[in-house]
């Protein structure tokens, strides 16, 4: 039994991903299961976006507040859960105050693969994609089988994001996050809203962000950066 997605592809939340909760590393399902309430809770399902349809059905809904995309990936997520149907228990960690391993569960889907960015790069969208919703639920559906693609760092040689970072945070063996912090938070950064290195990669290029999204995501990234002192 699988549920029926295309509201969600049609919206831009277009990555989904039904996980067995008990076939979970013992680790990492501990962890879930210290969030959750007691429940005979059997699978996790796990929804992306992949390239900018979501941005754009976000904008064109005209979605208020500084939030949007978590709010409007709410909202879409209840109302595809009504539409199934299924009168099952669920529970919504994320996006919310839970705690939860979103990198850990984005490789087990098959879609994150490390990067010298320090952010998930997928086979085919690169490191055009994000977490929106994850939701544990008691419903038997059918696990989904993994994506099997390469990471696309394995075959690229050349490493432009390395040769293109201003800051000189992408090294060959790590990722300065110190250097990166202090740059973009420095006065007329060009990396204030955006990141040069991320926009040399060449993985998925054709299902990059459009650019007022890149500046709002940033923006909250650099806000974070400012409120914390983190630079």
């Amino acid at each position: 039994m699988s549920p029926d997605f295309s509201m969600l592809d049609a919206a831009g939340m277009n990555l989904q991903a039904i996980l067995d909760l008990d076939a979970l590393a013992p680790g990492l399902r501990e962890r879930v299961l210290a969030e959750l309430d007691p429940g005979p809770w059997r699978r996790i399902l796990v929804l992306a976006n992949a390239g900018p349809r979501l941005w754009r059905t976000v904008r064109e809904a005209g979605v208020p507040g500084p939030d949007p995309i978590d709010d409007f990936s709410r909202a879409l997520f209840a109302r595809w859960w009504r539409a199934q149907g299924t009168g099952a228990r669920h529970q919504v960690l994320f996006p919310g105050a839970t705690r939860v391993d979103l990198q850990a569960l984005g490789r087990l889907a098959g879609w994150h693969h490390s990067s010298p960015l320090m952010i998930g790069i997928h086979p085919h969208w690169g490191t055009w994609f994000g977490y929106r919703v994850v939701v544990v639920t008691d419903v038997d559906w059918d696990a989904t089988a993994a994506e099997t693609g390469p990471s696309p760092c394995a075959s690229c040689p050349d490493r432009p994001c390395q040769s293109a970072c201003p800051a000189a945070a992408v090294g060959p063996a790590a990722f300065d996050l110190k250097a990166c912090l202090r740059f973009r938070a420095a006065p007329a950064s060009p990396c204030a809203l955006s990141c040069a290195a991320r926009m040399a990669c060449p993985a998925g290029a054709a299902h990059r962000y459009d650019e007022d999204q890149i500046r709002h995501s940033y923006g909250d990234s650099l806000r974070a950066i400012q409120r914390f002192g983190l630079g």
